[in-house]
């Protein structure tokens, strides 16, 4: 009897696990503080990846563009900001969530877990170190394309 009952649970929440899988949150990403787009898109791999398509500064005050200086392969250091694969590896949960990834930061050159869930108005992006409590999350929005200048084909 209790296999019954487990099995036909399984049964009953295995539509929403696959619909969950089978709807990656692909597309334009505005980050919270509003100066970034990331393009999700799905990876060769099959895993969703992200790539920085629109920066609101991509020069520093000075007018020299912001480029990846601080990367430890030095053979990348001379790239611009803005086209830069940040966000690799998220694979879907049986939750709905993106998980198991990697986000780059080319402020400082260095790689933190990530973490991505949907919520009503987009989606919830958490980097951390090791420890999902050990981090930080944004809230991302979809992005409108019209009016932005992409660095990067969308």
């Amino acid at each position: 009897m209790i296999r019954l009952f487990f099995a036909a649970l399984l049964l009953a929440t295995l539509p929403a696990v696959l619909e969950a899988r089978a709807d990656p949150p692909t597309g334009l990403w505005l980050t919270e503080k509003e100066g970034v787009v990331v393009r999700l898109y799905e990876c060769d791999d099959g895993a969703l990846c992200g790539r920085t398509v629109w920066l609101k500064k991509p020069n520093w005050k000075d007018g020299t563009p912001r480029l990846d200086s601080k990367n430890p392969d030095t053979a990348l250091r001379d790239r611009p900001w803005c086209g830069i694969e940040v966000i690799t590896g998220l694979r879907p949960d049986e939750d709905g969530r993106w998980s198991g990834g990697e986000v780059y930061d080319p402020k400082t050159g260095e790689r933190f877990d990530f973490d991505l869930a949907r919520t009503d108005d987009g989606l919830k992006a958490r980097g951390y170190l090791g420890v999902p409590l050990l981090g930080k999350s944004e809230n991302w929005t979809p992005a409108e394309a019209d009016g932005l200048s992409f660095c990067d084909p969308v």
